[in-house]
């Protein structure tokens, strides 16, 4: 890995001149934030050209310049409050000189009741009325944070407690999660972000019969078992986990990121191309923005899949690697087409292939000159913004295809494998302000993302790289948003999950993860083959912002899943109320 990190920072460092000025430390991976941040764009026409959505997550300064963008659109007080939420918690990237930044000081805290005349232009961010010491809080959404020349840092400390009741298996549920998280700068060309918390937890009866068939507590990897007699708790899981990195900014146009992080392509709830379902990974990530175009490179070391658990062994999981691009091309604020293409592959000895190392060649095209041992996808990506009032997207992913069994009328064929995603936002749905309805389609067909090698699997650490469901689905998402007041948010989303299992050792090519030379011939495959299974997932809530990145959540989550084996039938009923803390909400919906 240190010869792929030397070589692209060589190949980078030719073009180093001037400083970035739109590169610097990422957001948390928030899909309930990122949602605020997509009705903003769309709203505001399309928000600022240089910021290309489906890249997430997105740079805290980008987030300012949509915020600037977005209150010129916004008279009501729960976007003035969206608005004047993003400034707080990324106050470091705010400009004081900003027209906006001024309007939103002086004119929000008059529309939610609050009036303060003070004169805020010589500050450069809100202040605190009452700071805990005179050093702590200074701000609204900082517990500590240091500003002196050529230095910032933001601590804050992360924590989600939480108790629900699953009646179909007489238990209850709870999250304890406590952590840290810390982020900071280094002139105007270096910046690292840490956080890292620990959790004991007691999931849902469908979250434990996958850790306990796979061996991994999804998104998470490793874990211990938790016992608790005060709790009356015997299956619950204890893990720890972070992410980290750091970033330097090699010109005004160029920069990496070094460390271990999640991602996610792609414009819906699901993506076909990269998602953060899996265990964060490290990677080298580059990021060149000039004109109209965002191209993101992401070498990673990822974790295979031939092992039997990480639960209680103390031995090394065997690694692998992945090499990815991604080409974003944004004519106009409101279209944007994007171009992905990935390899996943594995080499005697855990040893990179240098050829991966070209940053702009075509993948597939290396693959076939050094033998066509490995497993590259290719992907698009589009969206259309509408009138300011709607959007429209769609993935496509290709695996593998064969043209001439096709023209032969033979679909069917085992090795076409590809998939395809169609979506619709609605926002301010029937003219009510603040309701906002999503329709989203996904359908994979049997055996793609997977490979011949148990090495090559588009997979990390035993969990699909792309859709939680891998491949041999049909899905259909419906999701309504009604932000009922400034602080509080109601939603409700409801998946509806047709797919097919294996069976015995035949692989029916839903689990990407079994090499594909286990299917049951190369003719006669559809999707929804293998054992008939058909998921309904349901999940309300209401989430109150108390404070600053404070919610307190009441959820409900009921799931249904019914098989052709009745064996597999498995129900939950889950009933859960907590408190977070600058912590984003995780829900595994498979």
């Amino acid at each position: 890995m240190m010869n792929l990190i030397r070589f692209v920072i060589l190949c980078w460092l030719v073009f180093a001149s001037g400083l970035l000025q739109a590169q610097n430390i990422l957001t948390e991976m928030d899909h309930d934030a990122h949602h605020r941040y997509d009705r903003m764009i769309i709203l505001s026409g399309g928000g600022d050209s240089s910021l290309h959505s489906a890249l997430q997550p997105y740079w805290r300064g980008d987030l300012i310049v949509l915020a600037d963008t977005f209150s010129k659109y916004c008279e009501l007080p729960a976007g003035q409050y969206q608005v004047r939420s993003i400034y707080d918690q990324n106050n470091e990237f705010v400009n004081p000189a900003s027209v906006q930044f001024a309007r939103y000081h002086t004119g929000i805290d008059s529309l939610l009741g609050t009036s303060d005349a003070e004169d805020i232009s010589s500050k450069r961010y809100r202040q605190s009325k009452h700071p805990l010491w005179n050093t702590f809080y200074r701000t609204p959404a900082q517990f500590y944070e240091v500003d002196v020349k050529d230095f910032y840092l933001r601590v804050n400390p992360m924590i989600h407690v939480a108790v629900g009741n699953e009646p179909e298996e007489g238990v209850t549920t709870f999250y304890n999660q406590r952590g840290l998280s810390l982020r900071g700068g280094v002139g105007e060309n270096v910046f690292f972000q840490t956080s890292f918390y620990d959790s004991q937890v007691r999931y849902s009866n469908f979250i434990n019969q996958y850790t306990d068939s796979v061996g991994v507590v999804p998104g998470v990897a490793s874990y211990k078992d938790y016992n608790s007699s005060l709790l009356n708790i015997s299956d619950g899981r204890d893990f720890l986990l972070a992410t980290a990195y750091v970033g330097v900014n090699l010109g005004k146009y160029i920069g990496f990121q070094l460390g271990h992080n999640q991602f996610f392509i792609g414009e819906g709830i699901r993506s076909l191309l990269l998602s953060d379902y899996s265990t964060p990974f490290f990677s080298l990530k580059i990021n060149t923005r000039i004109w109209k175009f965002h191209y993101q490179n992401i070498f990673a070391e990822i974790s295979a899949d031939n092992f039997m658990s990480v639960s209680g062994y103390s031995e090394a999981v065997p690694k692998k690697y992945m090499a990815a691009h991604y080409l974003s091309f944004k004519p106009n604020k409101t279209f944007t087409i994007g171009l992905f293409e990935s390899v996943v592959f594995d080499r005697p000895g855990n040893q990179f292939e240098l050829q991966y190392l070209n940053p702009i060649i075509l993948y597939r095209t290396v693959e076939s000159w050094i033998g066509s041992p490995d497993n590259v996808l290719l992907g698009f990506n589009s969206r259309l913004d509408i009138k300011k009032t709607a959007s429209v997207y769609g993935q496509f992913i290709l695996d593998d295809i064969s043209i001439s069994n096709i023209l032969d009328g033979h679909m069917d064929w085992w090795g076409n494998k590809f998939g395809y995603q169609l979506g619709a936002k609605y926002i301010n749905a029937f003219g009510i302000p603040f309701l906002d309805a999503q329709v989203e389609w996904n359908q994979v067909r049997p055996y793609t993302y997977s490979h011949y090698d148990s090495q090559s699997n588009y997979s990390n650490y035993k969990q699909t790289l792309a859709h939680p469901l891998g491949a041999n689905f049909n899905e259909l998402i419906f999701a309504v948003r009604y932000q009922a007041t400034p602080r509080l948010l109601l939603q409700s989303t409801l998946h509806l999950m047709d797919t097919g299992e294996d069976m015995d050792s035949i692989s029916y090519g839903g689990n990407v993860i079994i090499p594909n030379t286990q299917r049951p011939g190369d003719y006669g495959h559809h999707i929804g083959q293998g054992i008939e299974t058909n998921i309904s997932y349901w999940s309300s809530s209401a989430q109150y912002e108390l404070s600053p990145g404070v919610f307190i959540d009441a959820r409900v989550i009921l799931r249904n899943k019914t098989s052709a084996s009745p064996e597999r039938n498995l129900k939950t009923n889950l009933f859960q109320f907590g408190v977070r803390y600058n912590m984003a909400w995780r829900e595994d919906v498979f």
